[in-house]
Formats: C-alpha cells, structure tokens, sequence
C-alpha cells in the first residue's frame, strides 16, 4: 500500500487491476478446458458487461506490451553487469571487473564496447546514467568507469522499480500457488523462510544485511554463473523462463510478547 499511496492510485484503479486478472485468469482457465474464451462468455462468468470485458482486455494487453519492454531493459542491464564480471574480455582471470574507458584508447577496452556486447541500448551515455543512478558504477577522472556493484536495482520511485516490483511478486505468489496446487507428478518449488524467534531491536537488522550482502552475495553470483553455464544447453524458445529470488524482510508486530503470552494464557 505505501507504493499505491505514492503514486496516487485510487481504490477504484486497485478493484480494476483485479478485475483485469480475474479475466485473464479465467480466459487461460476456458483455454486450458478447450473451450473459446469469448467476449460474451467472459462477461457472463465474470458478471461483467461485454464493454467492460472489452475494456479491460485492451487495457491489459497495453500494459502488457509496456511491462515487457520494462523487463527488457532490466534484463538488459543485469546482462551488461554479469558481462564485465564474467566476460574474460572484460575482467581479470580471478572474475574482477575491468576498469573500463569512456574513450576510445590504444589498449583499453571501452564502456560503449560491453554496451553493445551485452546489447544494453544503442546509447552508451544512458546506460551509464541508470547504471549511476543504481550505484553499480563509478566514474573516475572522468575517463573511466569502475563497477562496483553486480547487482542491479533501480533507485527511486520510478516506472522501473514499480516493473520490478510487480515482476517479483508475482514470482513469489506464483510459487506458493504452484505449491499448494500442484498435482502429485509436480516438482514442488524452492520455497524457505527464515525469521527470528522473537522481536529484536534495529541493531540486528544492520548486522543481518551486512552478513547478507556479503555471504549471500557471493552465493548467488556462483549460482548466476552456474546459471549462465546451464542455460545454453536446455534452450527451448517454447519453454518458460525459471529463477531464484531471495530478499530481506520485515515483520511489524502490534502485539507484543507479553500480551501474546497472556492471550495463551487465557486460552
């Protein structure tokens, strides 16, 4: 809610959202059982009238359009930044990024080149602006630009962020959803959480996301190469995309431990 509060999205734009869902939901539903999912039939099942369900489907398949080439983008760069770090091109034999010129120069390999390798935009200059805007890079004597960071995450309250955003989370539902409704024949998905035993102070928190940000990373930027290394050989343009998320979260408790120990109490 704080994000829908600070775009000033209204209950009525939220109660559309999911009405856009339910129907896209509903006409993959009718495909599966091999029925036509028909304007007509749509509105009927739904209780909606055939100008809504037109409505909201056109609607859907803009925002649809623009959420891919958001995605895109944000793919993009993540490839450009697994690129310098794994590209022997473009970094040390120990997996160190190179340090890389703004300019062209005798020797020197340039930012504009890992642009176009990655296929990151035909703008060098734009690039390194969002890659600045996220801090995952530095510019040094205005002559050249040091990675500092593998991971790339928009800052800000932008229309990227908010792609993100959504990107994730339905990650994460739809996971849980193929678990709970999985058939007996399906891999059940990695699906762990870990959460402290009981409400501790801000001081944990810091010292939490400094072990993270440094033994997780590691992890998961082994696991991205291994990743890389696998892809090639399942390709299929037919299949689906799969991944792994992990973050860091918060729990706001209302009700103490005492109160909740007195509750059980009680009962």
């Amino acid at each position: 809610m704080p994000v829908v509060l600070s775009y000033g999205i209204t209950a009525q734009d939220i109660a559309e959202v999911f009405r856009s869902l339910y129907l896209e939901t509903l006409s993959e539903k009718l495909k599966e059982q091999g029925r036509p999912s028909t304007v007509a039939r749509l509105a009927l099942m739904a209780g909606l009238t055939r100008g809504e369900v037109e409505r909201l489907r056109a609607l859907r398949a803009e925002k649809r359009q623009f959420r891919a080439l958001s995605t895109q983008k944000l793919d993009q760069l993540a490839r450009l930044l697994a690129s310098w770090h794994d590209d022997s091109r473009f970094s040390t034999p120990y997996g160190a990024p190179l340090d890389l010129s703004l300019q062209p120069e005798r020797g020197f390999k340039t930012f504009a080149e890992i642009v176009e390798i990655a296929g990151a935009g035909n703008d060098p200059s734009l690039v390194l602006d969002e890659l600045l805007a996220a801090g995952c890079v530095e510019v040094h004597a205005e002559k050249f630009v040091r990675c500092i960071n593998r991971v790339f995450i928009p800052t800000g309250v932008d229309v990227s962020r908010v792609v993100r955003l959504g990107q994730y989370v339905a990650a994460m539902n739809a996971t849980m959803a193929h678990n709970l409704l999985r058939s007996s024949t399906e891999p059940s998905y990695y699906e762990r959480a870990l959460v402290t035993g009981g409400c501790v102070n801000r001081e944990f928190r810091d010292v939490a996301l400094v072990y993270l940000n440094t033994t997780l990373q590691q992890f998961i930027e082994q696991m991205d190469r291994w990743w890389e290394s696998k892809e090639e050989e399942f390709r299929d343009p037919s299949g689906s995309r799969y991944g792994v998320c992990a973050f860091f979260y918060e729990e706001q408790h209302h009700v103490n431990e005492v109160e909740i120990k007195q509750i059980a109490n009680l009962q």
